[in-house]
């Protein structure tokens, strides 16, 4: 996929955004499409993330522990060069960082919150495995 197509897939989602449902259905799909974009990867990554920090500020609780769970979620994401144990170790670390984030939570919807951003990690672990 080029650049541009995902650009104007992800305006479409933006555009949803008042819709929640229908907003976090197109993050799912944007995040599946910025793997694919040839062209420009790293731009597509950058606006990916934007968009999910949208996400994020309409659905999480706003607290500190959402935030630092939300920076370990990019971090992880962002893959080293190295071997597929190197980067599957990197992502590992991210998920069990956020899962001590998690653990200290101050209430549950924080707690739920945190957690979820697990599955963004495990979707990059497939990733991984399939290449």
């Amino acid at each position: 996929m080029r650049f541009d197509e995902f650009y104007a897939e992800r305006s479409t989602v933006v555009g949803a955004a008042d819709d929640i449902p229908a907003f976090k259905a197109g993050v799912e799909r944007l995040r599946q499409l910025a793997a694919t974009v040839d062209d420009e990867p790293a731009k597509a990554q950058r606006y990916l993330e934007a968009t999910e920090r949208m996400l994020l500020e309409v659905t999480a609780p706003h607290s500190e522990t959402v935030e630092r769970a939300f920076d370990v979620l990019l971090r992880a994401r962002r893959l080293p060069t190295g071997t597929p144990a190197e980067q599957r170790a990197h992502v590992e670390s991210g998920i069990a960082e956020i899962a001590r984030l998690a653990d200290a939570a101050p209430t549950d919807d924080e707690r739920e919150a945190a957690l979820d951003m697990n599955s963004a990690l495990l979707r990059v672990l497939e990733r991984i495995e399939h290449r």
